[in-house]
């Protein structure tokens, strides 16, 4: 781990302060676990200011082997794995990401993504997005395929990034419209000012 990494690790960010309902399936990591990759998801859940509650619930209580580290909806975000432990969210890349689930469909359109909801939504993932990359030493950049089968490259990606490079799911989240140019400028803005 680098110098800047250590000194990061020491910072107190919000992902350690909030609200916090358990998922039921994901894997305990006693030692400091390496985070390369901030990972996009949709819930495939409706954009609704209580939609990150529900599916925290949802992970909670479900039989379906699955969870993420953090749920968000346009005013609200709720962990349910701590950051060190494993969620099981995108198999080949679990042990090393922060897996974060928006509420809404991969199937969302451009024009859907700009209504007023989701640039709420957006805006608070930014946000959290840009506090695991400064927690974790991330860049704030999207990476390729290429960069994410290399396995060595630290960034953010999607869902369907991980179902493409390691073929151990079949989730095409957070969608082929994702407005990733938007996501990450936001990020960079949260990132310059958190830093």
């Amino acid at each position: 781990m680098s110098d800047t990494a250590r000194l990061l690790m020491h910072r107190v960010y919000e992902t350690d302060k909030w609200p916090f309902v358990e998922a039921r399936f994901f894997s305990t990591v006693k030692e400091h676990r390496d985070v390369l990759y901030v990972v996009i998801h949709t819930m495939e859940a409706p954009g609704k200011p209580d939609t990150a509650e529900k599916v925290a619930n949802y992970f909670k209580t479900t039989d379906r082997e699955a969870s993420a580290h953090v749920c968000i909806d346009s005013d609200s975000v709720v962990q349910c794995v701590l950051d060190n432990n494993v969620a099981w969210a995108a198999p080949g890349a679990n042990r090393t990401g922060i897996h974060l689930e928006l509420a809404g469909y991969a199937k969302t359109t451009p024009e859907e993504w700009k209504s007023a909801y989701n640039s709420l939504l957006l805006n608070n993932a930014a946000d959290v997005v840009a506090q695991y990359c400064l927690k974790y030493d991330i860049p704030v950049k999207r990476l390729t395929n290429n960069q994410l089968g290399a396995g060595d490259v630290k960034g953010i990606i999607g869902h369907d990034q991980v179902t493409a490079v390691f073929k151990k799911s079949t989730h095409t989240d957070p969608g082929k419209n994702f407005p990733w140019e938007f996501l990450i400028d936001r990020a960079n803005y949260f990132y310059a000012k958190r830093k």
